[in-house]
């Protein structure tokens, strides 16, 4: 019998994919071309040259006849799209399929609606194929929070889930409302508004994140700096300098479990929701906080605790976050996973190993 709520991920053995579970024991065997992690009770895998959605047995829900290219690799919103040559689907979780190729393009669903391109005009979809918004944008993103943001004329504002634009379209850039506040571009600067289009934070930074943990990162004379929800500066403007040769923007982490990971000469430690320095500048990289661990990289990587205590050794070449107590770790060409002691509980001699995921879970909008 399936069961949705299995932990699994991905592991890769001579030239094989399959699935492994937390005692190391292959519960779908190797078999597969790749394999990718579970959502919503689905995972892509490939045979040969085609690509289908198994169960958490192994069986075919959507059977392996699809494009690899332009077939995306996870449900989200109970909704995967799909490829075949020259038509295009939507398909739910039950491996039902809606032919959409009446559309140039599709993006997945978001809220129960996704977006769609017809005759070089962005709108948006139902669950049902039906079109809800008419394609009348030239570039739309998915809705968040309610609101997506749509551009039209090179400007950009917010519509609602009936197409109702409730923030006019008059800004330079816009983002994805998060905690009840998105970025935008007023023409001189970066600012926040709320979903009212009232200016809560200035249009004055030179480059601005978005919202987590009530704390914002935002830049402004090359330096980066964190913003409370009413613009209140948290912290000095001292942090991820800018290089002047390099057009790349060396952006703070956002906030995570209470954390924050800054870089100060070119080393980074972390800030606490206050703006107060409580993991000292000594790494040289890091992954930022996940279930109470974070990855940091002094040549080689380890983990820490959110007190700054080394907990995994910094010896492996490469590592995963920590997901139901266990992270993926590299050393030299082999993946292994090491519990919250340290402990190497899946040997390192995998030739891959993936996040550890409930299988049941929704898609997760966060680095690995």
């Amino acid at each position: 019998m399936e069961k949705r709520d299995k932990i699994l991920a991905p592991a890769l053995v001579r030239g094989k994919w399959g699935y492994i579970n937390k005692a190391c024991d292959f519960e779908i065997p190797l078999q597969f071309n790749r394999a990718f992690g579970f959502y919503e009770g689905l995972a892509k895998v490939v045979l040969g040259e085609k690509c289908g959605f198994i169960n958490t047995v192994g069986e075919f829900v959507i059977p392996p006849i699809f494009d690899i290219d332009g077939s995306y690799n996870f449900f989200n919103d109970g909704f995967v799209k799909l490829k075949l040559e020259e038509k295009s689907f939507i398909a739910n979780t039950d491996g039902e399929e809606i032919d959409v190729s009446k559309f140039e393009e599709i993006y997945g669903f978001s809220e129960g609606l996704a977006a769609v391109k017809t005759n070089g005009k962005w709108g948006y979809i139902n669950k049902l194929g039906e079109m809800v918004i008419p394609p009348k944008y030239s570039t739309t993103y998915e809705f968040q929070e309610g609101l997506a943001e749509v551009e039209l004329n090179g400007k950009w504002g917010y519509i609602d889930k009936i197409g109702n634009e409730i923030i006019s379209l008059k800004y330079t850039d816009a983002s994805e409302f998060s905690e009840g506040l998105a970025r935008v571009e007023f023409g001189n600067g970066y600012g926040f508004i709320d979903k009212r289009g009232n200016e809560t934070i200035p249009g004055k930074y030179e480059h601005a994140s978005i919202f987590s943990e009530g704390r914002v990162a935002v830049a402004k004379d090359k330096y980066w700096g964190y913003l409370d929800s009413q613009g209140n500066p948290i912290t000095e403007f001292k942090y991820n300098e800018e290089s002047p040769f390099h057009y790349v923007l060396n952006e703070p982490q956002a906030f995570s479990e209470g954390l924050a990971a800054v870089q100060f000469s070119n080393k980074y430690g972390f800030i606490n929701s206050d703006g107060i320095e409580v993991i000292p500048f000594k790494f040289s990289m890091t992954h930022g906080f996940k279930d109470g661990f974070a990855f940091v990289v002094n040549s080689l990587g380890g983990f820490i605790n959110s007190d700054g205590d080394e907990v995994v050794p910094l010896r492996y070449w490469e590592a995963k976050r920590f997901s139901y107590g266990l992270a993926p770790v590299k050393f030299e060409k082999k993946w292994g996973a090491v519990n919250t002691d340290g402990e190497e509980v899946i040997p390192v001699s995998l030739d891959y190993l993936g996040i550890f995921r409930k299988c049941s879970s929704p898609f997760e909008r966060i680095k690995e």
